[in-house]
């Protein structure tokens, strides 16, 4: 399985270099005379990859390298996520948090009471989950004080308050909200699916740890939110309220972690 998973990784190189070259190539060209193909190799890519990071987390003789795949999943599918939904917002998109929250069940599933021995891939895990959940924090704090600072905005100028002139317009503060929480979905996903090994490394962290069902509970909130701004069944009022929703779960997340051991 380990010589499948490597096989599978190689693939995935190989399909993202022929989609750099496509873009690469194509950026001579008019718009409407580029080809749609680096997308394509792009996504068979991620499909490799994916394969790769499935035939590795139930590879057990070879856990460290399982975690060194883990964490370049989670970069890429965040990346993958940003960048598509900045670019053009697609429902397909949405599979991507759905996939992370799953494989953080999966792994919890199959965790084993006795911590694994900390690898190269076990350290490289460890510093993507950290760094990728403070980085949410960073991106909910903005959304969140976006979002807030609309819903203010909003209710000053429907009164004709003068102060209201006198702060950010409502667009400029829809497009931040909006796109702090792009950035915010993205990160959360790389922490959340790179969490999955922190339940495997050590036999303090639980899936019922306060942290993680916030985490959770935040990717669902988000999922569900932009399925409906998709489908224009959600306002900018109500992707306002989304941010700062966002924002007072990952402040609790960050406090949870300071009162309950994490491991």
């Amino acid at each position: 399985m380990h010589l499948a998973a490597l096989c599978a990784l190689a693939l995935a190189g190989l399909l993202s270099c022929i989609a750099a070259w496509r873009w690469w190539a194509s950026m001579g060209l008019p718009p409407e005379e580029r080809p749609d193909s680096g997308t394509v190799w792009q996504g068979a890519a991620f499909a490799a990859l994916t394969l790769g990071l499935g035939l590795a987390l139930f590879d057990p003789g070879h856990r460290d390298f399982a975690y060194g795949v883990l964490g370049l999943w989670a970069a890429v599918a965040g990346l993958l996520f940003a960048a598509g939904w900045l670019s053009g917002p697609t429902r397909g998109l949405l599979a991507l948090p759905v996939g992370c929250m799953a494989i953080l069940l999966t792994m919890a599933g199959v965790a084993t009471p006795t911590p694994a021995e900390a690898g190269v891939g076990t350290r490289a895990v460890i510093i993507v989950h950290a760094a990728c959940m403070a980085a949410h924090l960073a991106a909910a704090l903005v959304a969140g004080g976006a979002g807030g600072l609309w819903l203010i905005t909003a209710r000053l100028l429907k009164s004709a308050q003068p102060r209201a002139l006198r702060l950010p317009t409502l667009p400029l503060l829809a497009t931040l909200t909006e796109r702090g929480l792009i950035v915010a979905v993205a990160l959360l996903m790389a922490g959340v699916a790179t969490g999955g090994a922190a339940l495997q490394l050590s036999p303090q962290v639980s899936l019922w740890h306060p942290s993680i069902l916030l985490a959770l509970l935040s990717c669902l909130l988000l999922v569900v939110s932009l399925a409906l701004r998709l489908t224009d069944r959600l306002g900018r009022r109500g992707l306002a309220m989304t941010a700062v929703q966002v924002m007072v779960l990952a402040a609790l997340g960050a406090l949870a972690l300071q009162v309950v051991p994490h491991g």
